[in-house]
């Protein structure tokens, strides 16, 4: 669970920046942000995540299952959007 606060748009760029200001993640963390980059492409985009944190405690792990989850995230919505152009 976090909870997030916008940090930026840059609309040119397609890209969007989240900072985590509360929730489980800063139990483990100090500091939390996702970067979010969509590239347009002919068909489709091409989606760029990176997570930004910084680590209370040196034992604590890194996010690994947080990516994978945002990257299956983005699968999900790529599919549904896809999906959607479809049925129009």
């Amino acid at each position: 669970m976090a909870k997030e606060v916008v940090e930026g748009i840059d609309k040119e760029n397609n890209k969007t920046n989240y900072r985590v200001i509360g929730g489980d993640l800063l139990r483990h963390y100090k500091s939390f942000k996702f970067l979010l980059k969509v590239t347009p492409k002919e068909k489709g985009s091409v989606v760029n995540w990176v997570l930004e944190y910084e680590k209370k405690e040196a034992h604590t792990p890194d996010p690994h299952t947080l990516m994978e989850l945002v990257i299956e995230m983005s699968k999900e919505i790529g599919a549904h959007l896809t999906q959607n152009n479809i049925t129009k």
